[in-house]
């Protein structure tokens, strides 16, 4: 087997990790928003609660912001680069992929900065449990669309023949 067939195989499952992780963290944030609130209503509130469904809302956000950046569904004017003639298009895309990649490294190297400078913040119903939790979102999921923006960078540099966003989506599902 080729070496990128097993790097494909590979960010395939990875992919599957982060679907399943942002669905577990969506469905455990909404269970835990409706416990807390039967609980408050019967006098016996939880007061983790709150920011445990933080926790587990910020992580299925970022994580789903990176599903939507790899399926292609995030919002996109493309009504400018597909009237170019195709040379055109494919610079601009990989301009605008180069920028992103920038933009998201930035992301990464303060989100771990912000990481380390919130290590002693804790959430307020949970005492010792480190608010860093939460903000390592933001570093795991923007290196996740990091790869994501490279292999779309990758994909334009090497195969596309000036395609529409549309029909490079449907060619690559991933």
């Amino acid at each position: 087997m080729k070496t990128g067939n097993k790097i494909n195989i590979l960010y395939k499952k990875l992919c599957g990790i982060e679907l399943y992780s942002s669905i577990l963290c969506l469905a455990g944030s909404v269970c835990v928003i409706f416990i807390s609130a039967v609980m408050r209503t019967v006098r016996m509130p939880i007061n983790w609660g709150i920011d445990i469904a933080l926790l587990l809302f910020t992580w299925s956000t970022f994580l789903g912001a990176d599903i939507a950046y790899r399926n292609h569904q995030t919002v996109m004017v493309d009504i400018f680069i597909n009237i170019l003639p195709a040379a055109i298009s494919t610079s601009l895309r990989i301009f605008c992929y180069i920028l992103s990649l920038i933009f998201m490294a930035a992301m990464v190297y303060y989100g771990i900065l912000l990481c380390r400078r919130s290590a002693a913040r804790s959430f307020q119903g949970i005492p010792g449990f480190s608010y860093s939790w939460v903000i390592a979102s933001i570093p795991v999921s923007f290196s996740l669309m990091m790869i994501t923006a490279c292999r779309r960078l990758y994909y334009e540099l090497t195969k596309n023949t000036g395609k529409t966003d549309a029909e490079i989506a449907a060619q690559e599902k991933i």
